[in-house]
């Protein structure tokens, strides 16, 4: 498969989890929100917060696509060993670290509101554990694309 061929299906792959994000966040989430605030109506006070909240987790979900685009775009440019990619891999640990700590803010907030549901519990420490396995393999892949850039601009200076 030639790089540019692998760009087009990185890209076709990160626009559709673009989508399906999009539904989640501007759809699927504010209609799960309206039906828990009729159905709880003790949790009626989280239904604006929780909304606004769901908002600054689809920014940084949507900051991460964008520096993974960057990646694709540098690997359909034949430029997959470069500063740049290291750099976006670097940024995309650091945003899903922010992530996984707004989800445990999330989450202490609950807890604190006494406001404690087991679905909501899990599915939050998922997304926390997620974000940090993101962190961790986003981390990992800057730290060997780095190595391989130095060693592809060692062997360019070798004749």
């Amino acid at each position: 498969m030639k790089q540019s061929e692998i760009a087009r299906w990185l890209k076709a792959i990160t626009w559709t989890i673009g989508i399906m994000g999009a539904a989640v966040f501007f759809f699927v989430v504010p209609l799960l929100a309206a039906e828990m605030k009729r159905g709880y109506p003790e949790a009626a006070f989280l239904y604006w917060p929780g909304l606004f909240y769901n908002c600054i987790i689809a920014v940084g979900c949507y900051a991460i696509l964008y520096q993974f685009w960057n990646v694709c775009r540098e690997i359909g440019k034949d430029n997959s060993f470069s500063k740049e990619n290291a750099d976006a891999f670097k940024r995309i640990s650091m945003l899903a670290v922010v992530l996984a700590g707004l989800w445990a803010a999330a989450l202490a907030a609950l807890f604190l509101l006494r406001y404690v549901q087991p679905a909501i519990t899990l599915f939050l420490i998922f997304a926390v554990f997620m974000s940090f396995i993101v962190a961790i393999c986003a981390a990992a892949l800057s730290h060997l694309v780095l190595k391989a850039y130095e060693l592809k601009k060692e062997n360019e200076l070798t004749i």
